[in-house]
């Protein structure tokens, strides 16, 4: 009896170690591409790619931001480019992140002149000024997908030295969202 107690006892505690080591997922990690039109302080186009680690909530992501002045009166437009390296987590939709960024781009210098009549429909020539400095980018993500495809809403910044910015875009993703 003792044999046959001990026995079943046995097989119970290797069937169950069995069954939870098996129950976990191999090799799972999702990954995506982000694609997004919106608004900063000028119209803001956005292409991100992300990497989410299988068993941990941290996200690796890359960020190419271009901000821009379009339909301006002015020349030349004011312009904010950034690549940005983050580091985040993940909570069910929503994704967190920052990191460091190189910020490149054109401000308007001194006034030079008026191009045609300046009272009705003329422009303002400025000398162009180009600066780079380093950013610290942030972005909270909310994400909505299926398998495969997703959509979902970026609330995004960067904070430097020379032209800080924030805005929202609406992102359409393609990769393996779950």
């Amino acid at each position: 009896m003792t044999k046959t107690f001990a026995f079943f006892w046995a097989l119970a505690l290797l069937f169950l170690t069995t069954t939870i080591g098996y129950s976990q997922k191999a090799n799972q990690n999702n990954y995506w591409l982000g694609v997004g039109l919106g608004k900063s302080q000028y119209y803001s186009g956005m292409i991100a790619l992300g990497y989410e680690f299988i068993n941990r909530p941290t996200i690796l992501i890359t960020r190419y931001t271009d901000n821009r002045e379009l339909f301006s009166n002015n020349a030349p437009g004011i312009m904010a480019q950034e690549i940005a390296l983050m580091y985040g987590l993940k909570t069910g939709k929503f994704r967190f992140s920052t990191g460091i960024s190189n910020v490149w781009g054109i401000n308007r210098g001194k006034y030079l002149s008026a191009i045609g009549d300046p009272i009705l429909y003329g422009e303002h020539l400025y000398e162009s000024v180009r600066y780079s400095t380093v950013g610290l980018p942030a972005e909270i993500r909310f994400i909505t997908s299926t398998k495969d495809v997703g959509i979902g809403l970026t609330a995004f910044g960067n904070l430097n030295a020379k032209r800080s910015f924030v805005g929202l875009n609406l992102s359409l993703y393609v990769g393996k969202m779950k």
